[in-house]
């Protein structure tokens, strides 16, 4: 079978290693956004040809190339471009495409993020026939993974990016039977997941819970540099908390009130409902700081962290 990987490296560096091991690999191609050029440079040596996509060729120069290569199938994984019908058209199978996350309840972009973030338990390895639409194609095969507590965003995309080689070759066999095909099940559509704001990614102290608030960064961990927040008026990223338990709640603190700041012991803030979570890691200008290097700048105990620059003003009874 002669196959042509569109991918986004190195996420599908098992996939591709697979497929060039046992001579299935016609080509490679990148989209020229996220373009990986070390290893363009190492495909190319290896002597695969290798073509760039972008907005303006994908329905022309692309189109063309891809017919004269007349492969049986393409396989994507990490495009972000939409690909014309006539396109999906030219392949003996089609294309197919990985999704990192269930389907149809997790279209769109970025769904890991959006699984970490809501602390769902459990994603998948979707891998489906590409139609006009996003993410709307037959299943062919749904690969369940858990999400571990506390894993980040990275961590859940290398492990998938590691599954992949042995899914590919199981996509192989069973796309020459249509009958593998099946529908997404109707009964679980839901809306379109968009990728992320900066609305998205900011901590709102006043309605998320300290376990919310953990897996916000988690999710935010390391592609959108952590979860956003304001300390003294100025923006900041939290990469890394750890939970408090078995703790007694704080009654009548504010949340995003730093409770606890010390040299040796670190920093902890006050949650909703008088929770404490305990920051470990924080990206700032001063650079990437452990909690207790950040106390160390002169973050004191009774200052708070904020959800926008804007610092609400305490009124005295």
């Amino acid at each position: 079978m002669k196959i042509i990987l569109i991918g986004s490296f190195p996420v599908c560096i098992s996939l591709y290693e697979n497929l060039l091991q046992y001579k299935y690999l016609q080509a490679v191609c990148f989209e020229a956004s996220t373009i990986n050029n070390n290893f363009r440079s190492t495909i190319q040596k290896k002597g695969l040809e290798t073509f760039t996509i972008n907005k303006e060729n994908i329905s022309d120069q692309f189109k063309d190339w891809l017919q004269d290569q007349s492969p049986d199938l393409v396989l994507v994984c990490g495009f972000s471009l939409k690909i014309p019908k006539e396109v999906l058209n030219i392949p003996t199978y089609g294309f197919l495409n990985i999704h990192f996350g269930k389907l149809p309840e997790n279209r769109g972009p970025d769904p890991l993020f959006w699984s970490i973030k809501n602390g769902e338990q459990q994603t998948a390895i979707t891998i489906h026939q590409m139609d006009e639409n996003w993410d709307t194609g037959k299943i062919l095969i749904e690969q369940p993974v858990s999400i571990i507590p506390g894993e980040t965003l990275g961590m859940l995309n290398s492990k998938l990016s590691y599954i992949l080689k042995d899914l590919g070759q199981k996509a192989l066999e069973l796309i020459q039977n249509p009958t593998n095909l099946k529908p997404q099940p109707t009964e679980k559509l839901t809306s379109y997941n968009k990728r992320p704001t900066l609305s998205d990614t900011t901590i709102d102290w006043e309605t998320h819970t300290a376990d919310e608030i953990e897996n916000l960064i988690n999710a935010c961990n390391p592609k959108y540099g952590g979860a956003t927040t304001y300390y003294q008026g100025s923006p900041i990223k939290i990469v890394e908390v750890s939970p408090v338990d078995s703790q007694t709640p704080l009654f009548g603190r504010t949340p995003g009130e730093i409770i606890h700041a010390h040299p040796q012991e670190g920093l902890f803030v006050c949650c909703k409902y008088g929770q404490l979570i305990r920051i470990n890691i924080i990206s700032t200008d001063a650079g990437i700081l452990t909690g207790i290097k950040y106390v160390n700048l002169g973050i004191r105990q009774g200052h708070r962290f904020t959800t926008s620059i804007k610092i609400k003003k305490e009124v005295a009874l």
